[in-house]
């Protein structure tokens, strides 16, 4: 476009963020098909509320990522789509950190962060070009985060574009000046093609056509018929594999069928659009944030559970929607019970051999339910989410058995029946298995799926896979009688004759796929070795605990407005966290009994050993959202964390606060000293420098009058009046009583090199000195020396041997 046809227009764009700090956008944890996912939210948004769509013209987006041949100062991302465009006000609120037009139901975009979450994290330079059908310009804005933040100034420059044709409508987003780790990641030879499978499952529903999946029964959820494109190829809908609705089981005569829809209207609620408080009685002001924007809702728990044509180890669970976008994918948490009073958990699925094998799947739509702002999950502590777990799986045990002697009726729920119908895994008719006369056909029934998933005509319905399961009872008992075959399918027949299901009495035994074993038909003929038990929760939580120190400064009780006292402990481990769906995060939160709440922070997490972000100030984070969500607050996240912070004094780094917290740290290292002084008095007495004897005697005489010093000396009691440099100055003499995890947990003895051992105690001794210079003097100190002097005090209490 020449020089003539652009109008350089003296406007600006006030880009002032609310509610959230723009500095930390670009740090948070998001993956680059994360952050291409916000983007696309967006334009599926407009498609969604769309009123009157051209039906000649498929809403479609389309993502553009750099190859592996691009060079560095080309590469650049883009996201366009055929929306309907935006106004100048609608622009710029959309551009705003922290502003949604988005009301807090019926929409992905959900906390109006998205977009500068996700271009923050993708690059440095962002340009956004809108235009709507009959405008005669683009409107076209350039964002520099950097620029913006070293000038202190929000507003950015707009200027406007001729177009060529008047009815164009759109919005297309370019981020350039990729950040290096996401530029080196998108330009990976695999990396268009994993982005498309990933958007195809998060947008599975959002992408199908009309009916495409004939085993499930309800044409309402099929899906909406967007497009997605990533480098010009069509993003594919992930369909599940499923039997048909119209196959099913005997189980004590009764028939279960394949598919089970759920379909369990709510009492409509009257929800506040600015807070997302439901109200059980009418009014006209919410009673949480005061806000007269009410709006009477539908509220459902819609979907479907069905049994997948094959087993696997992990792809298997639930698939939770909000508002179509996928928020939980292969959930497994409703395949445990837990008895909320007592505390008594069990996994009951999968538990029959092969061992940890599922084949349960299905797709609940939940588009009332709160989830979090990275859109990973649900407020698991939310009502709403609650009664959608009763409604799916029950309060009871699944096991029919486990529900009578915990005295609860029989679970006749939806995962209740499919349970009791296909937990077990025999080949044949009664499980709906493909064997092969034997034994199950597992791995062949996998390499089937791949078919499936290559959209192969003939591997589309079941047919295939109901034949193995037909040729199998053929060969074991003859050939059924198969009844007339199910809509859709090739004429092969439906179940046909039973040969009788084995009444399940024991719940807790697992039975064997066949009387030879598990079973499989691998090239290799050899039966599979068993797959260890699938971790559980509380396993899960233990290891990370097991690998990990209280993180200092974080732990104690505060108080949260609408939630009264909370109890919180902050763990740093060292092992990888994560989320529910297997995603890598930095922090995880959980509630544990009563008011309890534990915080994980992965302290290995590359955010913080490649960055230099502090753990703490991510966990503070990661529990104010939590907090905010479940209190249903309507403060800021950054003014929930900073009255968190607040409560938690030893956060503070004022000259008094390190003070309090250094003489807290010294007298831990003093009580863990005590035992040895006990045993090695006369020796460790004898080394002390005279300044540090002097000291420890002046102290003791402030502190303890009464005390008879000189019996202090013999028996050891010196030692709970030592300060910093001379327990330093007993690193040094004595580290083979120091040292080894004894006091400290640096190792010494066991390194041959004197060198060696020379910098291990030269360590551990600096920050001791450190400590001591910093007590001993009184002088005013800038905030870089407090913040120096925090760091030190963080890294010697991690040295201990014993934390709290």
């Amino acid at each position: 476009m020449d020089v003539e046809s652009v109008e350089r227009a003296e406007e600006q764009l006030d880009l002032t963020p609310s509610p959230r700090l723009l500095e930390v956008l670009g740090d948070l944890p998001y993956k680059p098909w994360q952050c291409l996912a916000e983007l696309i939210d967006n334009a599926f948004d407009d498609f969604l509320t769309d009123p009157d769509p051209e039906p000649q013209n498929r809403p479609t987006v389309r993502v553009t990522l750099p190859k592996a041949s691009t060079g560095d100062e080309h590469a650049e991302v883009c996201v366009s789509d055929t929306g309907r465009g935006m106004t100048l006000e609608r622009l710029q609120n959309a551009l705003r950190a922290g502003y949604s037009s988005n009301t807090r139901y019926g929409h992905l975009g959900l906390f109006g962060m998205g977009f500068n979450i996700a271009t923050a994290r993708l690059g440095h330079i962002t340009e956004v070009r809108t235009t709507r059908a009959g405008d005669t310009d683009w409107l076209v804005a350039e964002i520099n985060f950097q620029e913006m933040r070293s000038r202190d100034s929000f507003r950015v420059p707009l200027r406007r574009e001729k177009k060529d044709d008047p009815l164009a409508h759109g919005t297309e987003i370019v981020v350039r000046r990729l950040k290096p780790e996401i530029r080196e990641s998108i330009k990976r030879p695999n990396t268009a093609s994993s982005v498309r499978e990933k958007l195809g499952s998060v947008y599975s529903y959002l992408l199908r056509s009309e009916d495409p999946v004939p085993a499930l029964p309800d044409s309402d959820l099929a899906g909406r018929g967007f497009q997605l494109y990533v480098n010009e190829r069509r993003v594919k809908p992930r369909l599940p594999c499923v039997w048909s609705a119209e196959r099913s089981v005997d189980y004590r005569g009764r028939k279960i069928s394949a598919i089970q829809t759920i379909a369990r209207e709510l009492p409509p609620a009257v929800a506040c659009m600015a807070c997302g408080h439901w109200h059980k009685i009418e009014t006209d002001q919410c009673v949480e944030c005061g806000s007269s924007e009410l709006e009477l809702r539908p509220r459902q728990v819609r979907g479907w559970l069905g049994i997948q044509r094959y087993l696997d180890a992990t792809d298997y669970g639930i698939d939770f929607l909000r508002n179509g976008r996928k928020i939980l994918m292969g959930d497994k948490s409703l395949f445990t019970w837990e008895n909320l009073d007592t505390g008594e958990s069990f996994m009951e699925y999968p538990i029959e051999l092969p061992a940890n094998q599922g084949r349960i799947v299905g797709e609940i739509h939940l588009d009332h339910a709160p989830v979090f702002y990275q859109k990973n999950d649900f407020d698991r502590s939310s009502r709403d989410w609650n009664d959608a777990v009763i409604m799916i799986r029950g309060e009871a045990p699944l096991q029919p058995e486990k529900a009578r002697k915990r005295l609860y009726p029989e679970n006749n729920t939806a995962l209740a029946l499919l349970f009791k119908g296909f937990r077990r895994n025999d080949p044949g008719l009664k499980c709906l298995i493909p064997g092969d006369g034997s034994k199950p056909l597992h791995q062949r029934a996998r390499d089937w799926a791949d078919k499936f998933r290559k959209d192969l005509p003939e591997y589309l319905d079941d047919s295939v896979w109901y034949q193995a399961v037909l040729e199998h009872e053929a060969i074991k008992n003859g050939p059924p009688i198969p009844p007339p075959a199910p809509k859709g399918s090739d004429g092969k027949g439906d179940l046909g004759r039973r040969t009788g299901l084995d009444d399940e009495s024991d719940d807790d035994k697992p039975k064997p796929a066949s009387a030879d074993g598990p079973g499989d038909d691998s090239s290799s003929g050899t039966k599979p070795e068993p797959k260890p038990k699938a971790e559980t929760e509380e396993e899960r939580y233990k290891r990370y605990r097991d690998a990990a120190r209280i993180l200092s400064g974080l732990r104690g009780d505060i108080t949260v407005p609408n939630l009264g006292k909370r109890s919180i402990t902050v763990f740093e481990t060292r092992e990888p966290l994560s989320a529910t769906d297997g995603r890598a995060v930095p922090c995880l939160v959980r509630s544990g009994q009563g008011t309890a709440i534990e915080v994980y922070v992965n302290g290995t997490h590359e955010i913080f050993r490649e960055y230099g972000r502090e753990p703490r100030d991510y966990a503070v984070i990661e529990l104010a959202e939590h907090l905010r969500t479940v209190s249903s607050s309507k403060d800021k996240i950054t003014v929930l964390a900073a009255e968190i912070t607040r409560q938690f004094s030893d956060q503070r780094i004022t000259d008094s606060a390190l003070r309090e917290r250094a003489d807290s740290l010294l007298d831990r290292i003093r009580g863990l000293l005590a035992p040895l002084a006990s045993q090695h008095a006369d020796d460790l007495w004898a080394r002390l420098p005279q300044q540090g004897k002097l000291f420890a005697e002046r102290e003791a005489a402030r502190t303890e009058p009464k005390l008879d010093w000189r019996a202090a000396t013999e028996t050891g009691e010196f030692a709970a009046y030592l300060d910093a440099s001379s327990i330093g100055a007993l690193v040094k003499a004595r580290p083979d009583l120091l040292l080894d995890g004894q006091v400290f947990a640096t190792t010494w003895s066991n390194w041959s090199d004197e060198a060696t051992k020379a910098r291990q105690v030269g360590r551990v001794a600096r920050l001791l000195d450190t400590i001591g210079e910093f007590l001993t003097n009184n002088g005013a100190k800038g905030r870089l020396e407090l913040a120096s002097t925090r760091l030190t005090l963080d890294m010697l209490d991690d040295e201990l041997a014993q934390s709290e």
